[in-house]
């Protein structure tokens, strides 16, 4: 069963009974192939409160839940995000639908394809409503260019060939946002294969664009102040002895199928942001691997409290400057440790400071929305990794077991479990936890 292509069918059929215009902007004979894990799609900008509002009901009619969802159904310009999930209990898997809404065609507030042209000349003859050759060859060369100053590589067949096959149509099309020259330039070096001129004049056409293209960036600008207002992305922190699986956990969640958070959405920290001053990293950039937590004396007092001060100043600072904008572009943000840790283990970090004090600053730091206590077999998390010895994990299981009731959105995890389990169970209660925003 193909939960992914059911689900966006049934979307698609919703839409045609309600008599709203919409269309696939790219690669729809890959939904219909199978493969419905991300769909890019336009549809009527008058109706897109009705489109939002039909894929909720459906979602929810099918048993999905949307876990991210980016912009405005009232904003007719840009970009609207839609990630739905279903969990599929029997067989430890989660499904992932991502649905862009595009009600025009737009880089940085410069509108260059507008509505009408988006969803003119399509292709309604099938469950998947395809777009106009020419509109999919265009929206494929410039999106990438635009944004990333490169064009995709699978792309580049489909584009020469549509600009092949329709060439007055898709130098029409760019005309609404490039000068005649520039038109001309693009496309006899996409008739070429000279794609590497056309990424080096990346400069050139996006002042073309600025130029031509119908501005919008008023508009553009309230989208980008409503995300940074809004988060629909999630902090999660994991807190859990030597041995526990952090690590495995964490990568595991890239790997999660259909991957819930696709590439470029999940961040990663060890411990603390690193906005003031990064951990110490090996020449190759990697975390340095600590064998021996308790091999160090902790500090006296004095030099404890200035060291956590500054380690308080880089939670407080490295939130606001860094891991909020990624919340606010609906990413998965994940802490292997977190400043909970101190609970656990203050000799890892050297400081000798009683818990009333992290009591105190503990309100003064950002919250995970999720924090994950990864609780095992002592003897087992041993065996895992032999930095600590049986008694001491015992007794940070227990300390973590303590103050749970400290840390914010506190998730117990049987790590005792087989590693898919696990990730299947953290992956679910993620999700779950984007959901319940909605």
């Amino acid at each position: 069963m193909n939960y992914e292509v059911d689900f966006v069918k049934a979307i698609f059929k919703a839409f045609e009974k309600e008599n709203i215009e919409f269309c696939v902007l790219r690669n729809a004979d890959e939904v219909e192939s199978g493969d419905a894990h991300d769909i890019d799609m336009t549809a009527d900008a008058d109706r897109l409160v009705d489109v939002e509002n039909i894929m909720l009901r459906v979602a929810d009619e099918c048993g999905w839940k949307m876990h991210i969802k980016i912009g405005s159904p009232k904003d007719k310009t840009n970009i609207k995000c839609y990630h739905f999930y279903f969990a599929d209990e029997s067989k430890k898997e989660i499904h992932i639908a991502h649905f862009d809404v595009f009600p025009t065609f737009a880089w940085k507030g410069y509108v260059l394809l507008e509505n009408l042209c988006l969803i003119n000349n399509i292709d309604s003859g099938s469950e998947i409503h395809k777009s106009d050759a020419s509109v999919e060859a265009v929206t494929k060369l410039f999106i990438r260019l635009l944004h990333n100053g490169y064009i995709k590589s699978k792309y580049k067949e489909y584009i020469q060939v549509v600009f092949s096959s329709h060439g007055e149509a898709v130098k029409n099309l760019m005309k609404n946002f490039l000068d005649n020259d520039t038109v001309q330039f693009v496309y006899q070096n996409v008739m070429n294969s000279e794609w590497s001129k056309i990424e080096a004049e990346r400069d050139r056409i996006v002042g073309a664009v600025q130029k031509f293209a119908r501005k919008s960036k008023g508009s553009y600008n309230r989208y980008l102040l409503k995300k940074l207002k809004g988060k629909p992305g999630l902090m999660v922190a994991f807190e859990g002895t030597d041995g526990s699986g952090k690590s495995t956990i964490i990568n595991g969640l890239e790997q999660v199928p259909e991957s819930s958070f696709p590439d470029g959405m999940l961040d990663y920290y060890h411990w603390r942001p690193g906005f003031i001053k990064k951990e110490k990293q090996t020449a190759n950039g990697e975390a340095i691997i600590v064998t021996e937590p308790h091999a160090k004396k902790p500090y006296g007092r004095t030099k404890s409290f200035l060291k956590f001060s500054f380690f308080n100043l880089d939670y407080f600072l490295g939130y606001w400057f860094k891991v909020r904008w990624q919340l606010s572009k609906g990413h998965l943000v994940v802490f292997d440790r977190y400043y909970y840790d101190y609970y656990m283990d203050k000799i890892r970090y050297r400081l000798s400071i009683s818990d009333r004090v992290l009591d105190f600053f503990r309100f003064m730091i950002p919250k995970p929305d999720v924090s994950f206590l990864l609780i095992g077999d002592p003897q087992v998390l041993y065996e895992r990794k032999k930095e600590i010895d049986v008694s001491e994990i015992e007794a940070q299981i227990q300390r973590l077991r303590a103050n749970e009731n400290k840390f914010a959105h506190a998730v117990e995890i049987d790590v005792n479990a087989s590693v898919d389990d696990v990730v299947f169970c953290v992956a679910k209660e993620i999700l779950n936890s984007c959901s319940r925003n909605y």
